[in-house]
């Protein structure tokens, strides 16, 4: 009975974040048709040898597997793990992104009436899919595409588009399958780890706060900056318009307004390697500098070690996880 009303009450998600030297799990929970928190049930973490995984290929995935059995066994057994919405990860060495005007993608008049209810006469995705094939080099056939529509506060409209190979997404869906795992969603890591960043944010400083937040991996470092209306800037570094890391987040966070404070997520200690440790952070942008990290939402659930919860390297797990449990 009691299990019966855990998985009608609450929601559960998993978020699965396979790096080249681990796998991650966060399994977030929240109340259905409630705006309650969001809260950690699970954080787990099993290591991959060298070479099982490179640059986003799954070069072993019997070792792969081997991880991702060994996470779902040590899933909580109260009847939460057959409620689960289960999201991966995919790195953004994979995974190509784009925004494109939308009158400049339709060359058309009326180009936001056509696909104000969904691209009712199929207009858009011809439109999408070739431009996904010139930005990424590879036919159509072989992508994996993911579209959508955004209103700028212009009032004019972007197309955000994402692009992979299809075997990418096709090598986690069928190595989770082959773990017991049903993956509902698979998403761009760097998208995972912004939207777990954004979310702490809003929660702990509140929903008119302008803060930066930034994602290390081994190949760089991805940031925004957030304030009332949503992401205002983003930069990726290295680039070349930027000659070193501590210019490139001075032009992201700008002169307009000051932040309220700055998060760091990912492989965190590369920000100290750059010699911009989180107090020189702070320093330079006289607010505070914090590490990414799922403790805020622990509520006290037992069985959790504390060095998980204040790792983050969580964030893409928690992202994940935050986009199904939230849908």
């Amino acid at each position: 009975m009691n299990k019966a009303l855990l998985t009608v009450t609450r929601r559960f998600a998993a978020g699965i974040d396979v790096s080249e030297s681990a796998v991650r799990i966060v399994v977030l929970s929240k109340r259905v048709r409630s705006p309650s928190a969001v809260c950690v049930e699970h954080i787990d973490w099993v290591a991959l040898e060298p070479g099982a995984v490179i640059d986003g290929e799954f070069v072993d995935r019997a070792a792969v597997i081997a991880a991702l059995c060994g996470t779902v066994e040590r899933l909580p057994q109260n009847g939460v793990s057959r409620a689960l919405r289960c999201a991966m990860g995919l790195p953004s060495s994979a995974t190509l992104t784009t925004r494109v005007p939308l009158t400049a993608l339709l060359e058309t008049r009326d180009a936001h009436a056509l696909v104000a209810d969904g691209d009712p006469r199929g207009v858009l995705e011809p439109a999408v899919l070739a431009e996904a094939e010139r930005i990424s080099g590879i036919e159509r056939g072989a992508l994996a595409v993911d579209w959508s529509v955004e209103t700028q506060e212009d009032g004019r409209a972007q197309v955000a588009i994402a692009a992979t190979a299809r075997r990418h997404v096709e090598a986690r869906v069928e190595t989770a399958a082959a773990a017991g795992i049903a993956l509902s969603a698979i998403d761009g890591e760097p998208a995972a780890a912004m939207r777990a960043m954004r979310h702490s944010g809003k929660v702990e400083l509140g929903p008119d706060a302008r803060f930066m937040f930034c994602w290390l991996e081994k190949t760089g470092l991805h940031g925004w900056v957030a304030g009332a209306h949503g992401v205002e800037s983003e930069v990726r570094y290295p680039a070349p318009e930027h000659s070193c890391l501590a210019d490139a987040l001075r032009d992201l966070a700008g002169t307009d307004a000051p932040l309220d404070c700055v998060y760091v997520g990912g492989e965190a200690d590369l920000m100290a390697q750059a010699a911009l440790p989180l107090p020189a952070l702070a320093k330079m942008f006289g607010c505070p500098a914090l590490p990414f990290e799922c403790a805020p939402y622990c509520n006290g659930v037992a069985g959790i070690d504390a060095s998980l919860k204040h790792s983050p390297l969580f964030a893409v797990a928690f992202g994940l996880a935050l986009r199904e449990v939230l849908q």
